[in-house]
């Protein structure tokens, strides 16, 4: 039961904070706005050693500092948007967010009227603010199913007991009658109730539940990146160069502990609309993050620092752009494993919880 609620509690916590950034997203588009300049940017690498199998895990990470001043009073921010992750082994995304904010650069902040101190460079929500709630629910509920079989066996332990007892009597009972030579009466048999009889159900309720969730965020967002790809097709495109390009390798272990190396190549590269600078890292939507050695290093070599290159940009919002438009069979994997969890979600539902009820 300590173990169980030192879980929740830590899930509560994570999901708490996540439901705050949430909300902060949602309110940050109506707070108002003041003039910022970058005090500070610069990239961070750590590496991390798994003390087991002294594996070493990158993380590549910005770090940005925004000074400003409300009502007289100057405040500094290093949140670019609420929910925002403090770091990848993508080292081109804390690239991009140095080149995006340099030093001494002006930057529109939002800022909570109520509370100055809470400010951020981008306004609204963002994908990344339903990280950490997620990972919140991913601690309870575990949690809480493990809490709801310990109580019901623990509610169930002492009927099972008294059934126990009962059948233990009956079974004395009939021996001695036997050596008497009495004849046991025909008694209909009564299966034992089971407490899995309730637990079961649930256990395999909540299972689809998760893969339905898991599915249908798989899904939406593998559906827009496809239809961001098609419409890529028909947007303006503009001159640009390659400031940073990279091969980086990745090492996981199999259920064999066997190590594996995926290799994805990383580049940012920058173009120009009315003046004003912009900086990106995609190369197509749906893009597959990581695969064979001769695969990235292909791509790296097509994207060379300083080459020209040709950007396709949303005319909505210029940062949004692409080298490659379009769609191709690398787009259809996110969309894919959605829809298979989806339907094994809705199948375990629909059919297994209701067999297993039975």
């Amino acid at each position: 039961v300590i173990a169980i609620g030192l879980v929740v509690a830590f899930g509560l916590y994570l999901f708490g904070i996540g439901l705050r950034n949430v909300g902060r997203a949602v309110a940050s588009s109506r707070w108002p706005r003041t003039a910022g300049k970058v005090a500070r940017s610069d990239t961070k690498v750590q590496h991390d050693v798994d003390k087991k199998t002294r594996d070493v895990s990158v993380i590549y990470s910005a770090d940005t500092v925004i000074q400003y001043e409300v009502a007289g009073k100057q405040y500094s921010t290093n949140l670019i948007h609420f929910g925002q992750t403090l770091g990848s082994g993508d080292a081109s995304e804390a690239e991009l967010q140095r080149l995006r904010y340099p030093v001494d650069g002006e930057v529109s902040v939002s800022y909570d009227p109520s509370r100055p101190w809470i400010a951020a460079a981008r306004p609204g929500l963002h994908a990344e603010a339903f990280w950490l709630p997620g990972a919140g629910l991913a601690f309870l509920l575990p949690a809480a199913l493990a809490l709801f079989v310990f109580l019901t066996l623990f509610r169930a332990a002492p009927q099972q007991q008294r059934d126990d007892d009962e059948f233990q009597k009956s079974v004395e009972t009939a021996i001695e009658n036997g050596r008497r030579g009495i004849a046991p009466p025909d008694i209909p048999f009564r299966p034992p109730k089971d407490s899995s009889d309730v637990i079961a159900p649930i256990v395999a309720g909540l299972f689809g539940a998760v893969f339905c969730a898991l599915g249908i965020l798989a899904l939406s967002s593998g559906a827009q990146r496809m239809w961001r790809g098609a419409a890529s097709e028909h947007w303006p495109s503009v001159d640009g160069k390659v400031l940073f390009s990279k091969v980086n390798a990745s090492e996981t272990r199999d259920s064999d502990q066997q190590r594996e190396t995926t290799f994805s190549p990383q580049f940012v590269y920058t173009y120009e609309l009315d003046g004003v600078k912009h900086f990106n890292n995609r190369r197509r939507f749906g893009r597959i993050e990581g695969a064979g050695e001769d695969w990235a290093e292909d791509i790296a070599t097509r994207y060379k620092v300083g080459k020209g290159i040709r950007v396709y940009y949303f005319p909505a919002d210029p940062d949004v752009a692409v080298l490659e438009p379009g769609n191709n069979s690398e787009g259809l994997w996110l969309p894919g494993v959605g829809l298979v969890a989806l339907l094994f979600g809705l199948a375990t539902l629909i059919w297994i919880v209701p067999a297993v009820a039975k």
